[in-house]
């Protein structure tokens, strides 16, 4: 049975289909219909069921960002996503997506001053606006039953897959956290230099200065 055939199996269409066609049959069952038209209208009932059923739906895309660090743009993609998260996912999964909104948020006010790899910029920016709603989607888009309890390659599950590539991405903002912080410490080192070279010694002369 190919995966195709798997997934459709799984898939709420079908279920609905089977369940409109269990009413065809109970229906001639029960002697409301009868004669040839029997099994073609039970046929009719399946298919009627399954096509009107709606299939599983992408998130609604993330908008009002142009690719910048703006802070308040990023805020606003990642409490859409944040309430898509909690609407379609398991609350495990979306705490996973709540994790990796809150550390972004703690990086964004500190991002734009930041002088580390502008590919770490880069990169926070792709995750709230293509890396993390392409990898919720990829869950989501599958029939439930089938994303939570069918074993793919490796024996795990959709939901399964979906947590590891969550936690990929939260160990990457995570990184990119502890460069924005090691990069502020160190300009504070710098500055402590600086100002030690420009006031440390000339104080030390003025008290000379005024011991003589």
């Amino acid at each position: 049975m190919s995966d195709r055939a798997v997934r459709w199996f799984y898939g709420l269409p079908n279920l609905v289909g089977s369940v409109f066609a269990l009413v065809g049959l109970g229906l001639y069952i029960g002697g409301v219909i009868h004669g040839p038209l029997v099994l073609p209208i039970i046929v009719a009932l399946y298919v009627l069921g399954a096509v009107f059923t709606p299939r599983p739906k992408p998130l609604s895309a993330v908008t009002g960002v142009d690719g910048s660090l703006d802070a308040n743009r990023l805020r606003s993609a990642l409490e859409k996503l944040q309430r898509q998260a909690d609407e379609r996912l398991p609350p495990d999964l979306a705490a996973k997506v709540g994790a990796i909104s809150q550390t972004i948020l703690d990086i964004l006010p500190l991002a734009s001053r930041s002088s580390i790899d502008r590919q770490d910029l880069f990169a926070l920016e792709r995750t709230v606006t293509d890396y993390l709603p392409s990898t919720i989607n990829a869950y989501v888009t599958l029939p439930r039953a089938y994303a939570n309890t069918r074993a793919l390659d490796g024996g795990k599950t959709a939901k399964d897959l979906l947590g590891e590539q969550l936690d990929l991405i939260e160990d990457k903002m995570q990184e990119i956290q502890e460069a924005v912080a090691r990069d502020d410490v160190n300009k504070l080192l710098t500055q402590g230099r600086f100002l030690e070279d420009r006031f440390g010694h000339s104080h030390e002369l003025d008290v000379a200065s005024s011991q003589h």
